[in-house]
C-alpha cells in the first residue's frame, strides 16, 4: 500500500511541473485550454492521491491498535 502512494504522489507530482510547464507557454502565447485541462486534471489525480494516503493511513492506525490490544492481552497473561 505504500508503494502505490508514492506512486500516486509522483504521478501528481509530474503532473504538477506539467501543468506549471504549460502556464509558463500560456505567457508565451500558448493556448490556455491546455493549460487549464491539464490545471484540472493535476488538481483530480492530487485529490485522488490525498484520498489514497488517507484510506492508507488509517488502515495502518487500525493495524497499529491491534497489535498494542493483543500486546496488552500477551503482558497481562504473562504476569
Amino acid at each position: 500500500m505504500g508503494k502505490m502512494t508514492s506512486v500516486c504522489l509522483l504521478v501528481s507530482t509530474v503532473m504538477l511541473l506539467v501543468t506549471f510547464g504549460k502556464g509558463m507557454s500560456v505567457m508565451r502565447g500558448g493556448d490556455p485550454a491546455t493549460h487549464f485541462t491539464w490545471a484540472l486534471l493535476t488538481l483530480i489525480v492530487a485529490l485522488g492521491a490525498n484520498m489514497f494516503a488517507i484510506f492508507h493511513a488509517t488502515q495502518s492506525d487500525r493495524i497499529i491498535r491491534g497489535l498494542r490490544g493483543e500486546l496488552e492481552k500477551r503482558a497481562g497473561s504473562d504476569v
